[in-house]
């Protein structure tokens, strides 16, 4: 059939178009500019431009999606994409606040003090920048080269957050970790989300492989950040293994839905000053994790996870020193505490400009060998009601109530409560 490549590049657009996988992007068909071209871009070249674009994205929480304009070479051999957005966040903390600009329940006050009680925020600087190459590689295929950046870096300076080449399955550079399942929650105006998902970036080597249009995998070595509480005589050491995730998915509705299974293993080591030797404690994590798609307008989002010194993956304790800590039954030793996540999201379209989305996550870090400290980590609850409007194809607006609380070992707890407003423009 003459077209009917054209057919199936249509077919996979429609699913963009109506697909439920990310909110805040771009929802205007890219203008496809066209180098050493004579008069005006053919609608089925440009189709296809797009459409090869189009299935090198990750798609869910947190990504850029199409951008405005992609640049082609007169046969395809590269593409290039560049694009962006401006985003501006407003907040009001009331009755309890998180010390931070994004909601973050580990950043609770516990417990709740006068002096930590309001709190008025503005903030543009997840304001984004990306830079896509695709270009031709034989048999190989096609060879892809990302960069992504915003504000986030000290005093708002400009801070990479992406950097990765993807190559016949393979992947290497600086991305989300392999472990997160990026469409297992909708999307919030706030800009961290969920506090047990595992949207960390870590740098890695990647293997991933789509077996058909149900079954695919990934399996990567990624760079450890263990952040750990030392005792007076243990001490860091540069981590010796890589930490390894690994998934396994199905997916059905044409890709809308799917549910996967996803682990990671790690070794962590450390010194000790006492008996002048290096010592390890192995972690793990498992993972369930799913979202799907009821009709058109409803999906619904599911993830539970458990596992043992995994704070690096679990974005609300990523930096409290909860992957290692004193173990009080051994003398200068250390040891992971187990610890679980869930999140359960519900996204509703009401028609193609109003969509609202709920979510309710929560973190429970447990006690092992009696280590109990008063004022350590122990169970938060992350509630988000959130609407988007879509005033144009390029620009949203949204609004959201979140409700969070923090306790700690000793049941000591603390609560914030924050109104959110989000207005983003992408190009």
């Amino acid at each position: 059939m003459k077209y009917g490549k054209y057919v199936l590049i249509l077919f996979a657009l429609l699913i963009w178009r109506s697909g439920p996988a990310q909110i805040l992007k771009n929802n205007i068909r890219p203008d496809v500019i066209v180098i050493n071209r004579m008069g005006e871009v053919d609608s089925l070249f440009a189709t296809e431009v797009i459409s090869k674009y189009y299935a090198t994205l990750e798609k869910g929480f947190r990504q850029v999606g199409l951008p405005r304009f992609i640049i082609a070479g007169r046969e395809q051999k590269m593409i290039f994409g560049l694009g962006g957005n401006v985003s501006m966040r407003l907040s009001y903390d009331f009755d309890g606040m998180a010390r931070s600009l994004d909601f973050v329940t580990s950043t609770i006050p516990v417990p709740n003090v006068p002096t930590a009680a309001r709190q008025t925020q503005f903030d543009a600087s997840t304001s984004t920048l990306f830079f896509k190459a695709i270009a031709r590689a034989g048999r190989l295929g096609n060879i892809v080269g990302y960069i992504q950046s915003n504000f986030r870096g000290q005093d708002n300076s400009f801070g990479l957050q992406m950097a990765y080449i993807e190559l016949a399955g393979f992947s290497v550079g600086r991305r989300f970790t392999t472990f997160c399942d990026l469409e297992a929650s909708p999307s919030t105006v706030d800009y961290e989300g969920p506090n047990s998902y595992q949207t960390i970036c870590n740098t890695m080597i990647r293997y991933a492989r789509k077996f058909n249009e149900h079954w695919s995998m990934a399996v990567a070595a990624e760079m450890p950040d263990v952040s750990a509480t030392w005792s007076s005589e243990t001490e860091s050491l540069p981590q010796r293994v890589p930490d390894f995730p690994v998934y396994l998915q199905y997916s059905w509705n044409n890709g809308q839905s799917h549910l996967r299974t996803s682990a990671v293993f790690r070794d962590m080591c450390y010194f000790n000053r006492q008996s002048q030797q290096v010592h390890s404690v192995f972690g793990w994590g498992v993972q369930l994790s799913s979202s799907v798609q009821i009709g058109k307008p409803v999906t619904l989002y599911m993830q539970m996870l458990y596992g043992e010194g995994i704070a690096a993956y679990i974005q609300d304790i990523a930096d409290t020193g909860l992957d290692l800590v004193p173990d009080p039954k051994q003398a200068n030793a250390l040891q992971a505490l187990p610890m679980m996540g869930w999140i359960a999201g519900l996204q509703w379209r009401f028609s193609p400009k109003f969509i609202s989305t709920l979510v309710y996550s929560g973190v429970d870090v447990f006690e092992r060998n009696d280590y109990k400290v008063a004022d350590t980590y122990h169970l938060s609850h992350y509630l988000s009601a959130n609407l988007f409007f879509n005033l144009t194809g390029s620009c949203q607006i949204g609004a959201s109530y979140l409700y969070g609380s923090r306790r700690n070992m000793d049941n000591v707890q603390g609560h914030a409560n924050r109104v959110q407003a989000i207005v983003q423009y992408n190009f």
